[in-house]
């Protein structure tokens, strides 16, 4: 079919190209007359051709300009007909016609604004005004758009604009028959009159009266068969009656006219979304968005689309503006309010819904969206309450119940919220959701044998849905029954062999039965049936990475983003593999062709950011996180990227700004403070960090957070005694291995060796399994100088937790005083995962140091010190460097800062570097 399509285009190009050269001795005027008589036999494409044909002869000709505005118009193109209309009126053709053509294109390009503000100068005829009232009702501005219909109806009693727009404004207000009869009115007046006769029709579809609507587009369609817009309403009442291939003829019908014109363009979309056609959709719409990039309508189902596509960021973007220009549509904040929760905001999502749920509420779903909200809020009682009041306005609604039972099951209402499901069952015994929703709560509860009861019910009605053939398959691997969960599974993917839910099922048993080849081969044989098929190339990408093959993990992820250059998930999946495996550079080069299909999306601009920082380029980083920054303005996180590269800039004054604008943002994040405190010893005001730790504490007492950063910072400043404290309380709120090897440093280094080795003690009887006890041994070993039994014990620590950056910076530090040439990689591994750590960079820098690499040791070690100016060996370490680099001068005053500390003057460290300085 597309090579058929291409060669028609060819031929009707060649034969267009044969009608110029044939017409030569043609005037503009006769083409012009000729354009007119193919409009009268309804030939608009002929009629096109030849105002085009005349303006290749005469490119200033006004009227050409003027009527193929207007037929531009007529053909749904109000770009076109906008450019057209602008030149006629350079031209001078015509004014007031031509001022009225640009008005209704700009009103057609739901420019209501522009239109509003360009119009002003222009002659106030009646029809001018009806136009500026129909712009008015656009903004919603209703008491404005009907003075402007009064005022056209004093100067033209009988137009039948005017009285149309008076009848919207009616419709508007819910006066249903005061519309219906000024549109009749309007009718009565001029019964030609294409608008008034379309609003009828549109006005009975909102009536719920389908054929009636059809009946009054049927009566435009015979005034002027061509018309597009009559042919796309009857479109519109096929896809709301669900008669999508009737849907289509129409739409086909209006494209034989107007094909690329945006009603025609968004009308197919529309047509798309409802058949789930969504990557068709989104084409679609944004080739209407290049041409019409405000356009109402064209924004809402973009939002749907992205919705329904999973690019939330692109969609909540979208439906946002859209509210801005209607926020009283109700469907908008809907969507709106489930893409925020979507994306993991509920407290967002119900700030969107407060305006609808302030008055008496009648949608039920607006109460069901709310409640999700609360739940995800950890509010299950305020869920209740919504729900119940859902259930009042529509007591039949299964999935109301549903999603109350839920509400009550967190409650710890355990009969309440299966009397709910059972009642959603009970409502619709053939409902799928209602059932796997029951079961599945049985099978929380250890239920099996009635969950698999519920789901036995459902087989006569849904046994073709694979999902509940998944859901056997887990509830027989929970009763340890993987002979009855390998038949369950192997039955969801013989019902749909391309489906990634299914395949994967079968995939998982085989890993957990430590099969991963046979694993594999069920994903590959996936592919084999779906080659595009996105999910099992990214399984298949997790399996090599698990098994530390890189490079076909990369391949296959790198497969999966080629697939559909516009699909945002799999470009992210590789960009964020690609930073990970610490490949800035593949990143960068990936993330720009990423960024031409999605310049706006936050995600997309954070990683680039991420990618420019971690490869240096601190300007690029700059700008993408600007960029950030202004794509996701309700995003804290974004500020403090910024924040991160303005500090690498020296430009602490605009990171503190970044920092503050988070946490006005976000007033609970602790990211933002953690900065703040990093921002504030930077610029050597340590009681100033303090002050922020403190803060911290207060408004997030249950967290660890600002009790750890308090301690830290004591620790920082030589003051172990005063850090072990907060360590304490942080571990009594949060009793991770991580913050009790801090607070056992901490007691310590305030020569309390018996408090660490008990609390230490306490921990190993409680968790046996932890490797804390090898890393608190190793510890030991290190301080007693027997490095190469700590490397064994922090060897095995890292063999559980290969990311533990304590034990990776200990094991370097172990490895150099061994003379173990694998000290420098660990020490880089260690640095890369802390960030901005002095202690982990200090043992960085003074490998470096050791191996005489002084150009790279020097600046990490000068940034170690000043982020931690009272730790002495730290300055120690940076003075001995400046010696071996040979600014003695530096090293001395680096020594002298260092010995202040009467602990560290104390060390073999430190005697050693006196005589080295003397």
């Amino acid at each position: 079919m597309a090579h058929r399509v291409t060669r028609l285009a060819v031929a009707a190009t060649l034969a267009a190209s044969a009608l110029l050269a044939g017409c030569k001795s043609d005037t503009p005027e006769s083409l012009l007359a000729d354009a007119r008589q193919l409009q009268q036999k309804g030939d608009r494409k002929g009629a096109q051709i030849q105002l085009k044909n005349a303006l290749a002869k005469d490119p200033n000709n006004g009227e050409a300009r003027y009527q193929l505005g207007k037929l531009s118009l007529q053909m749904g193109d109000p770009v076109s007909a906008e450019k057209e209309a602008r030149r006629a009126l350079e031209l001078k053709y015509k004014p007031p016609e031509s001022e009225l053509l640009l008005a209704e294109a700009l009103l057609r390009l739901g420019e209501m604004q522009k239109m509003l503000d360009e119009t002003e100068k222009f002659q106030q005829s009646p029809a001018m005004l009806a136009l500026r009232g129909e712009a008015l009702i656009g903004l919603r501005k209703l008491d404005e758009a009907k003075k402007q219909f009064q005022s056209a109806l004093e100067a033209e009693p009988n137009s039948a604009d005017a009285l149309t727009g008076m009848a919207r404004l009616a419709a508007i207000g819910n006066d249903l028959e005061g519309a219906r009869a000024l549109t009749e009115q309007a009718i009565a007046k001029d019964a030609s009159n294409i608008n008034a006769l379309t609003f009828k029709g549109e006005l009975l579809r909102a009536q719920a009266k389908p054929e009636e609507a059809r009946a009054a587009f049927a009566e435009v369609l015979k005034l002027d068969p061509t018309n597009s817009s009559a042919n796309l309403e009857q479109a519109y009442l096929d896809i709301v009656s669900g008669k999508l291939d009737s849907a289509q003829a129409a739409i086909n019908a209006a494209k034989k006219t107007a094909p690329r014109s945006l009603t025609t363009l968004y009308t197919q979309a529309l047509l798309d979304y409802s058949r789930g056609n969504y990557t068709a959709a989104r084409d679609n719409l944004q080739a209407i968005a290049k041409g019409a990039p405000n356009h109402p309508p064209t924004m809402l189902l973009s939002g749907a689309v992205d919705f329904q596509l999973g690019t939330l960021k692109q969609a909540e973007a979208k439906l946002r503006t859209y509210l801005d220009m209607q926020s009283d549509n109700t469907f908008a904040r809907k969507m709106l309010a489930a893409t925020l929760l979507r994306e993991n905001n509920p407290a967002e999502a119900l700030k969107v819904l407060e305006p609808t749920l302030k008055d008496k509420v009648t949608d039920g779903s607006l109460l069901e969206l709310a409640a999700q909200g609360n739940m995800l809020l950890r509010e299950p009682a305020k869920a209740a309450s919504l729900l119940e009041q859902a259930i009042a306005l529509n007591p039949k609604r299964a999935a109301s119940y549903v999603a109350l039972g839920g509400a009550r099951l967190s409650m710890g209402e355990r009969d309440k919220g299966l009397a709910m499901l059972n009642k959603a069952l009970e409502l619709e015994p053939d409902s799928l959701p209602a059932a796997t929703a029951l079961a599945r709560t049985h099978l929380a509860m250890g239920n099996y044998d009635q969950a698999l009861a519920v789901l036995a019910k459902q087989d006569a009605k849904h046994g073709k849905e694979t999902e509940l053939h998944i859901l056997r398959g887990h509830v027989l691997l929970a009763k340890q029954d993987k002979a009855g969960a390998r038949a369950a599974f192997s039955k969801a993917v013989e019902l749909a062999p391309t489906s990634y839910a299914a395949v994967v099922t079968i995939a998982q048993l085989e890993m957990m039965e430590k099969k991963p080849e046979a694993a594999r081969q069920h994903l590959l044989k996936l592919l084999e049936r779906d080659k595009d098929n996105i999910g099992a190339m990214t399984a298949l990408a997790q399996m090599a990475e698990r098994d530390k093959k890189r490079d076909e993990a990369a391949q296959w992820l790198e497969k999966a983003a080629n697939i559909d250059a516009q699909a945002l998930a799999p470009a992210v999946r590789l960009g964020g593999y690609y930073l990970q495996t610490r490949q800035p550079a593949k990143a960068v080069q990936h993330l720009r062709k990423v960024l031409v299909a999605h310049p706006a999306e936050p995600i997309v601009l954070e990683l680039m950011g991420r990618s420019q920082q971690m490869s240096g380029d601190i300007e690029g980083a700059y700008e993408t996180y600007s960029k950030l920054a202004g794509a996701a303005p309700r995003a804290p996180q974004a500020q403090l990227y910024l924040a991160s590269v303005q500090v690498q800039k020296k430009d602490l004054p605009g990171a503190q700004a970044s920092v503050k604008k988070a946490l006005s943002l976000d007033p609970n994040s602790v990211p933002a403070y953690m900065m703040q405190a990093d921002l504030a010893m930077m610029q050597g005001k340590p009681d100033e960090a303090l002050a922020i730790a403190r803060n911290l504490q207060k408004n997030q007492v249950k967290l660890p957070s600002g009790f750890l950063l308090e301690g830290d910072l004591q620790m920082q400043a030589g003051k172990p005694a005063q850090a072990v404290a907060p360590y304490q309380q942080a571990f009594t709120l949060a009793a991770r291995p991580e913050l009790l090897l801090k607070l056992t440093a901490a007691l310590r280094a305030s020569n309390r060796a018996a408090d660490a080795d008990a609390q230490v003690a306490a921990w190993r009887k409680a968790h046996p399994d932890e490797p804390l006890g090898l890393m608190y041994a190793a510890e030991q070993n290190i301080a007693a100088k027997q490095y190469k039994a700590a490397i064994g014990q922090l060897e095995s620590v890292l063999a559980k937790l290969p990311d533990n950056v304590l034990a990776l910076n200990n094991l370097a530090w172990s490895y150099q005083q061994e003379k173990d040439k694998r000290a420098l990689p660990t020490a880089e591994k260690a640095q890369q995962l802390a960030g901005d750590n002095p202690t982990i960079m200090d043992t960085l820098g003074w490998i470096l140091a050791e191996q005489n690499q002084l150009d790279r040791a020097l600046p990490i070690l000068k940034k170690a010190s000043d982020l931690a100016p009272k730790a002495a060996d730290i300055r120690g370490h940076y003075a001995a460097a400046l010696w071996k680099k040979g600014d003695k001068a530096g090293a001395r005053k680096e020594l002298q800062a260092a010995m202040a500390d009467a602990r560290f003057a104390q060390t073999d460290e430190a005697r050693n570097l006196q005589k080295q300085f003397e």
